[in-house]
């Protein structure tokens, strides 16, 4: 690696003697030590090599402009930063011939202002298997699995406490973004997903996300299953998923306490939100509206709260049919300060099943 120095004077000591800093500066891919071309072919074994020149505590690599070819899955050892020339034009896909995973990542990395380019052909296009690590100013496009996914093995090989933030993600035949088994309090902030055949898939919990907008894909916007618990979604715009003919904005299978605070919920296939015994889940500020079947529909769900949420269909016909509608136990429901106007829906006005809801402010 370069080396850089600077030349500094010890602050308020006239004719103190200078004190040199150094600062090791970025390995690029193009340096003779390295030599990758950049032109699409293979070059994992250089990306390899290039990692082992990292001094052993860690260190940081330049992805200049061009387009970075990987026939085998590179894997991150803790503390390196990689930082792309631009987003648009430092590009990483597969190599001809390869449909395996491109990068996966450890503890402490840092990646930034790079383009995965799936080609519509490679599996996951970047695996995050450790924790601690940010990733930033990403597009990742044209997978042939997911684009981002968080897996870990076990308490002690986590891949959890990750910040994510001012991300793209489109046209992925798989989920955007798949939190999978030991991902647990994962951030993610200004989060863009669209046209995948799903767009954000939790299998953990107790992840934060705001501003996130989903929009256009196959299936539904976002679903949480398996362990995805106490999981905040705030400030979200999830619209016009269920392409393929049916799809939700929002599905919740066998979970609880995970909630939605503010923004929009419209124009998806199905319902705007789904609750299959996911209990004590709050929905709370959202505009629900244009959904081709329902605005919020529960099923088995018990002590959930939708509170100060507006519930309409502006289309002609109107195709959203009841704001609200739970069937079998759900129990203990509370629908309060909603606007929801039957006059608004095709069918009519909310229709709750179950015992002891507390109904009360709605304007109906």
């Amino acid at each position: 690696m370069a080396t850089t120095v600077a030349t500094l004077a010890v602050a308020g000591q006239t004719g103190a003697p200078s004190v040199a800093t150094v600062r090791e500066a970025p390995l690029s891919l193009r340096d003779p030590r390295v030599g990758c071309l950049l032109d699409g072919r293979d070059e994992s074994a250089k990306i390899i090599a290039a990692l082992g020149l990292l001094p052993s505590d860690g260190g940081e690599i330049h992805q200049p402009v061009g387009r970075l070819g990987l026939g085998s899955e590179v894997a991150f050892p803790a503390n390196v930063t990689w930082t792309g020339e631009n987003i648009g034009s430092a590009i990483i896909q597969p190599a001809p011939g390869y449909t395996g995973r491109l990068i996966s990542t450890g503890k402490y990395n840092q990646i930034s202002n790079v383009h995965f380019h799936g080609m519509r052909t490679s599996n996951v296009l970047l695996t995050v298997r450790g924790p601690r690590s940010t990733f930033h100013h990403l597009h990742l496009s044209n997978s042939g699995s997911h684009g981002m996914e968080f897996v870990g093995t076990d308490e002690n090989a986590s891949a959890h406490a990750n910040k994510i933030t001012d991300i793209n993600i489109e046209d992925c035949l798989g989920v955007g973004i798949f939190v999978n088994a030991v991902a647990y309090d994962n951030e993610f902030l200004n989060v863009w997903v669209g046209e995948c055949r799903t767009g954000v898939r939790l299998h953990d919990g107790a992840c934060f996300f705001d501003n996130l907008h989903v929009w256009g894909c196959v299936g539904n916007g976002v679903e949480l299953g398996d362990s995805a618990h106490r999981n905040i979604f705030q400030n979200i715009y999830v619209e016009s998923n269920g392409t393929g003919g049916a799809g939700s904005g929002v599905v919740l299978w066998q979970v609880w306490g995970n909630q939605f605070v503010g923004g929009r919920l419209w124009r998806n296939a199905s319902n705007g939100i789904e609750l299959y015994s996911s209990g004590r889940t709050r929905i709370m500020g959202l505009d629900i509206h244009d959904n081709g079947e329902n605005g919020i529909r529960g099923r088995d769900s018990a002590m959930c709260q939708v509170i100060g949420n507006q519930f309409y269909d502006d289309t002609t016909p109107r195709r959203q049919d009841r704001p609200i509608v739970t069937v079998g136990t759900s129990n203990n429901w509370i629908v309060s300060n909603n606007v929801m106007r039957a006059y608004d829906h095709a069918s009519g006005g909310m229709s709750l099943a179950g015992g002891n809801n507390v109904v009360s402010g709605n304007i109906e």
